[in-house]
C-alpha cells in the first residue's frame, strides 16, 4: 500500500482518482491546490503525488518542485486536460522535463492509471 497525494482543483477529478486508488489498496490524501498541499503534515510522507498542471494559486510546475524539495523520494505523476489554446501534451512535456516521473492526460482511464501507480511505487 502506498501513500498517495492527489492535488487538483477539480473536486470531481479528486473524487474519481481517490476511488481508483483506494480500490487498488492505496491510502489517499487530497488537496485542491499546491498551497494547501504545502500545509499538509510532513508525516506520513507520501510515496507518490498526482499533480494537476493548471491550478490557481500555485501551478503544477511550482507544486512539483515544492513536493520534491520537501520529500526527495516522492514520485510524481503530472496530469492535465489542457486549456483553451493550450494542448495537454505541451504542459505534460514541460512537467516531465522539470522532474515529473510520469504523465497522463485527463480524463484518467482506470487500468492505465492504476498500473502506472503500481510501476512507480511497487
Amino acid at each position: 500500500m502506498a501513500q498517495v497525494l492527489v492535488i487538483d482543483d477539480d473536486p470531481l477529478f479528486r473524487e474519481i482518482a481517490q476511488e481508483m486508488l483506494v480500490q487498488a489498496g492505496h491510502a489517499v490524501t487530497l488537496a485542491d491546490n499546491g498551497d494547501k498541499a504545502a500545509l499538509l503534515p510532513a508525516e506520513p510522507a507520501p510515496d507518490l503525488a498526482v499533480v494537476d498542471m493548471l491550478m490557481p494559486e500555485r501551478d503544477g510546475i511550482e507544486t512539483i518542485g515544492d513536493l520534491q524539495a520537501r520529500w526527495p523520494n516522492i514520485k510524481v505523476i503530472a496530469v492535465s486536460a489542457g486549456a483553451p489554446g493550450l494542448e495537454p501534451g505541451l504542459l505534460l512535456r514541460a512537467a516531465k522535463a522539470l522532474g515529473a516521473d510520469a504523465t497522463l492526460s485527463k480524463p484518467l482511464e482506470r487500468a492505465p492509471f492504476v498500473e502506472l501507480v503500481r510501476q512507480l511505487v511497487g
